[in-house]
This record gives C-alpha cells, sequence and structure tokens, in this order.
C-alpha cells in the first residue's frame, strides 16, 4: 500500500469513528455505511480493526425473531476520548463504565446504587443547607456543572422548599453520557435525588430530563416538594 493509499485508508476509519460518535445508540453495520458513504465490506474492515484496538465494542443483537442475528456497534469511551481527548480523569472515567458491561438493566440499576451512595456522600458534606435548591447547587457546582435556576426557593429553609427547576448548562460527564447514558445519567440520577432530600428524609420529588443530542441543549432537574405531589388516586370500588 502506498503512503497515499495508506492516509485515505486511515482517514476511511476517522470517518467510521466520527460517524459512531455521533450517535449514542448501538448502530448496524449497515447504518454506519450510509453515514460515511463507504461500501458495507470497507466499514466492516474497519469496524473490526476499531473493536480491536479497543475504540469500537460489538455484541449480536437478540431478538427472538429467526434468521442470523445482526451485529451491533458502539464506540468506547476509549473510542470517544481517542476521537475527542479530554483529561485524564475522564479517560479513567471511561475505562471504569467499561466493567458495567452491555446489559442495560444490570447496569442501570448498579448505576442507580452507585449514585445513591456518592449523592448520600454529598449529602453529608451540606450539612445546614436545608432548601433542596440550595443544597443541589452547592453539590452540583463542587464537581463542576455549570448552572441556571429558573425558579427562585418558594419556601422557607425549615420546609421542604427552594422548589423550582435547575438547568446544567454544562455537564463535565456529558461526553461519556452521550456513550453510556444509562451508566453516567443513572449515577447523576440517583445522586441528585439524595443530595435534595436531606438525610432521613424524602419530602422531595425529583425529576432529571436528560439534553437530546451529544452538543445540544441543558439537562434539566425538576424539584416539587411533596406537599405539593399529586395526591394518588381513591382506590376504585365497585
Amino acid at each position: 500500500m502506498s503512503p497515499a493509499d495508506r492516509e485515505t485508508h486511515a482517514d476511511s476509519r476517522q470517518r467510521v469513528l466520527r460517524a459512531l460518535c455521533r450517535v449514542a445508540a448501538p448502530v448496524p453495520l449497515a447504518d454506519v455505511a450510509a453515514a460515511v458513504g463507504l461500501h458495507a465490506n470497507t466499514v466492516r474492515e474497519h469496524l473490526e480493526a476499531l473493536v480491536e484496538d479497543g475504540r469500537v465494542t460489538t455484541w449480536h443483537e437478540h431478538t427472538g425473531a429467526r434468521g442470523r442475528p445482526r451485529a451491533l456497534y458502539r464506540v468506547t469511551p476509549a473510542g470517544l476520548l481517542a476521537h475527542d481527548p479530554g483529561v485524564d480523569a475522564l479517560r479513567l472515567a471511561g475505562i471504569i463504565l467499561e466493567a458495567f458491561g452491555q446489559d442495560e438493566s444490570k447496569a442501570r440499576a448498579t448505576a442507580f446504587a452507585a449514585g445513591a451512595r456518592w449523592g448520600e456522600e454529598l449529602a453529608a458534606s451540606l450539612a445546614g443547607v436545608d432548601a433542596p435548591i440550595d443544597r443541589l447547587v452547592t453539590a452540583l457546582g463542587a464537581v463542576g456543572a455549570e448552572l441556571s435556576i429558573s425558579a427562585a426557593p418558594s419556601a422557607s429553609a425549615g420546609a421542604p422548599g427552594g422548589v423550582g427547576c435547575v438547568h446544567v448548562a454544562r455537564c463535565p460527564f456529558r461526553d461519556l453520557a452521550a456513550v453510556r447514558p444509562d451508566v453516567v445519567c443513572g449515577i447523576h440520577a440517583a445522586a441528585i435525588e439524595r443530595i435534595a432530600n436531606r438525610p432521613g428524609q424524602e419530602d422531595v420529588l425529583v425529576t432529571v430530563r436528560r439534553a437530546t443530542g451529544r452538543e445540544g441543549g441543558a439537562c434539566m432537574v425538576e424539584l416539587e416538594g411533596a406537599a405539593d405531589a399529586p395526591a394518588p388516586p381513591s382506590p376504585h370500588r365497585p
């Protein structure tokens, strides 16, 4: 292969990697080939090489349908960070994410448990901060998130007040979240729930709405006081 051919070959492989970096969900070979405009056999060769060096992961989709299950591909955190290099801490986080495996239901449950423990640790440092929004802004700001508040606290510090919305304009882990939202966003959702509520209490209901798209939008955390939550429906009696 001539130097020019090698350069073209390497550029094509980078195009395949970039295509996978633009999507968070696993995709089949045909979708990758369509995105980069290359023949499926050429794309398969590049994907196999990317899998071998750890930048892409692959597995077969089992739907119960007859026929051979199709292969799905997804960029790994290592592949995403190789495409868009970050700090060493993010590289380490990417390695840790791989340990959660590909079973999303199990990964989500493990992430929630890990996030709850992390949130309890962060909440322990918030003694004297009672309003949920104040607790959330203090804790998330400390880990490097850029925040804005769309509603002022609505109750006294001693009550389940501080109800409103917090917009996370920039999450320091958004690149990793683009690859493993089940893990990264699951950890943060569980941690936020623990942070917003004072130790031993469950006064505040928390809803986390994740931004769509890797680059655009802001995640939003909605806090609702338990006193303001709708009452459960009355049991039906014939």
